[in-house]
């Protein structure tokens, strides 16, 4: 049987749904007012307070506010849940397998395509290969926080992005001496294990953002644009 909690985030699946909840965090309000702000019409806004009647109440002038269900959708929307433990599974071996090979593959072209050209100019080519797919990744991490259910193919295209990051950090590190290139090099480290956990718990199509993928992905989020401003400033 579902527990109380998956019916509770299954009200949050739609953008109005969500405002709504976004709105009542900051204070009370009237139908009225959820309307003006809004911009919906009546019925619509109706059919959705139907849909979030377990996260709504009443106050004694009858405007609308969150009880505590809704004070906790509230925090699983904007990452303030400790995350649970991602349980364990036997599913998709194969898939394991496949992504580690993909891992293997790139670091190969990466260590047998290494330049011969002089290291001003590898650096530089390094450090703009580099940004591109740190752009590339913070791109995906955006597009995940637009949907609640992720194909598959965004979690397996960023971890195999942050696996080249994290090769390309280690190369630049070895080559200006730039200790925080390194330190972030590690810190990429435990996303990719993170990452491939993720992808071999999943199911085969989609897989929903759980409040520990979004605890997850929320922390990568704030490391990638880190690595963003110290790149630019390399």
């Amino acid at each position: 049987m579902a527990g109380h909690g998956d019916t509770r985030y299954k009200a949050l699946d739609h953008p109005i749904r969500r405002k709504i909840i976004q709105l009542l965090a900051t204070e009370p309000q009237t139908y009225s007012r959820l309307l003006e702000k809004l911009g919906i019409e009546s019925g619509h806004l109706a059919y959705h307070i139907r849909n979030l009647e377990e996260l709504l109440e009443k106050d004694p002038e009858g405007n609308y506010k969150l009880n505590k269900e809704g004070e906790q959708a509230y925090k699983f929307l904007t990452g303030d849940i400790e995350p649970a433990k991602i349980p364990q599974s036997s599913y998709a071996t194969s898939t394991l397998m496949i992504v580690s090979l993909l891992i293997i593959i790139i670091m190969g072209v990466i260590l047998i395509g290494a330049p011969t050209r002089n290291n001003e100019q590898h650096i530089t080519a390094l450090q703009e290969e580099t940004i591109r797919l740190n752009l590339e990744a913070i791109d995906t991490v955006y597009e995940i926080f637009e949907d609640w259910e992720i194909p598959r193919e965004h979690w397996t295209g960023l971890l195999l992005n942050i696996v080249k990051i994290k090769s390309n950090l280690e190369e630049l590190h070895t080559l200006t001496g730039e200790e925080s290139l390194s330190t972030y090099a590690e810190q990429l480290e435990t996303y990719e294990s993170e990452l491939s956990n993720v992808i071999i718990v999943g199911d085969p199509g989609y897989m929903s953002l759980t409040v520990e993928k979004r605890y997850l992905i929320r922390e990568l989020h704030t490391i990638l644009l880190e690595i963003d401003e110290a790149l630019v400033g390399l």
